[in-house]
């Protein structure tokens, strides 16, 4: 959908509820109009949803880093959530639709228990901006909502950002660099310090936070010389820069390997992006099954990557090296795990009997996918390096008895061995307070009831 189509739609659908005075404030593209929503607490708020940050990324704009989306006309109708960004369903090996969302979908939300009132002096709050996780493949902003959080006086903003191989193609050059879904979380930390005072919220007193993949954002934040003077403070939950997956090897060969499958040239990246912006879009979601041989694993098959030192460059050097030269910004943060990291992504095989046989009978297969190593250890040494990690963790138990070892050993690999390193590494070289803690509390529920679709107790996630 074009944004011509969308803001026709929006400032329709505002005609459509003349006798609705939802909240209405004017950012720097035009007047928006909002509603009012309720918190946990019984707190009246006012949230305005859906506002658009950057242009459709789609048509000459796919593949390109987002662009402002310029002024529009008349008063914004900011009462729904934008289009999610077009995804491959986690779940995909369980459906029969595979492809979700658009790629108009570069959408921003605020939520403020306070208003500025006109002619008076306000008291701007402090700002929380979470960013989602999904493991750089999938999930949305609206999934994280204002009603326990604006019970006390700060204001919050969550947003859009390009997943997947929309967001995270690269072809290794200046013609893709890569890392679109990153700079596209740069443009809307920009367009929060640009507007954020509008809605009562402090400029200078931005917090960014988020989990999995939204925590390994926040950590890239610090290590980007485009995000330096849009934050002060960060909290990355279960996840971090240094975390394997959060870090792609060969963001070339995936983006060949979609276009020979979609028919594209593939001797010229100019001729490869040409062709591709000219394919439907789905059909490139489509492709990652291709990266995922099993399940859904690996879980993240595209994601930030090392670019060529560009002038408009996200992340031009690996991660560690940023953070060991003490050139990471100097602000204070805060790193976190779980106890059971592993049950993301160990919870959804404890509840599927064919899985655990799976991993059974085809360990040596299977780990260097599951423990994504596939791309870090030579072929000939996959078996050999399965069956070392098998001892270590296993020590001879049955897979089907082994769930909290398994658990144990997915949650060191994925999340709590590089989460610490990077807190112990960045507290070495920074002046200001980094901070790491373990989270252990299991409430009445847990994700991994989600993921494992039952209500056993395999920990906390």
């Amino acid at each position: 959908m074009s944004m011509t189509l969308t803001a026709f739609l929006a400032l329709a659908g505002a005609a459509l509820c003349l006798g609705y005075q939802g909240p209405e404030v004017t950012v720097y593209d035009g007047p928006v109009q909002g509603l009012h929503e309720t918190t946990y607490g019984g707190r009246r708020i006012a949230s305005f949803l859906g506002i658009p940050y950057a242009k459709p990324p789609a048509g000459k704009y796919r593949f390109h880093e987002a662009v402002a989306p310029g002024p529009w006309l008349g008063v914004y109708n900011a009462t729904s959530y934008g289009s999610d960004c077009m995804q491959y369903s986690q779940v995909t090996y369980k459906t029969s639709r595979p492809v979700i969302g658009s790629e108009d979908c570069l959408y921003i939300n605020v939520h403020t228990p306070k208003l500025p009132i006109a002619g008076e002096t306000p008291t701007l709050m402090d700002v929380i901006v979470y960013i989602h996780g999904g493991a750089f493949m999938f999930k949305y902003g609206d999934s994280h909502g204002p009603r326990y959080l604006l019970d006390r006086d700060v204001v919050l903003v969550t947003f859009n950002y390009r997943v997947g191989p929309l967001g995270f193609m690269s072809t290794g050059d200046e013609v893709i660099p890569g890392n679109n879904g990153l700079k596209d979380q740069v443009l809307a930390l920009k367009w929060i310090k640009d507007n954020i005072a509008v809605f009562g919220g402090n400029p200078e007193s931005v917090t960014l936070m988020g989990t999995s993949a939204g925590g390994a954002s926040v950590h890239y934040h610090y290590l980007s010389p485009l995000s330096r003077g849009l934050f002060k403070a960060g909290l990355s939950m279960s996840g971090s820069a240094l975390s394997p997956w959060a870090l792609k090897e060969n963001p070339r060969e995936n983006t060949l390997k979609i276009a020979a499958e979609l028919g594209c040239p593939t001797n010229d990246t100019r001729l490869v992006i040409k062709c591709l912006r000219k394919r439907p879009a789905h059909q490139i979601v489509a492709m990652t099954e291709m990266f995922m041989p099993w399940m859904y694993n690996p879980f993240s098959p595209f994601g930030p990557t090392v670019e060529i030192p560009v002038s408009h460059g996200f992340l031009t050097e690996p991660p560690v090296d940023i953070i060991k030269s003490g050139r990471a910004q100097d602000l204070p943060w805060m790193a976190t795990f779980t106890s059971e990291e592993g049950l993301y992504p160990a919870a959804e095989f404890f509840g599927d009997p064919k899985a655990m046989q799976d991993l059974e009978d085809r360990w040596d297969e299977l780990m260097p996918y599951v423990l994504d190593f596939y791309s870090t250890v030579p072929k000939e040494r996959w078996t050999e390096v399965s069956q070392k990690v098998k001892a270590e963790y296993l020590k001879g138990k049955p897979v089907t008895e082994a769930i909290s070892e398994i658990t144990q050993m997915l949650g060191d690999r994925h999340f709590v061995r590089d989460i610490v390193q990077a807190a112990k590494l960045q507290a070495s070289v920074n002046t200001s307070p980094v901070y790491a803690y373990k989270f252990a509390y299991r409430g009445k529920h847990s994700t991994s009831e989600f993921m494992a679709k039952n209500s056993i107790n395999y920990g906390k996630l």
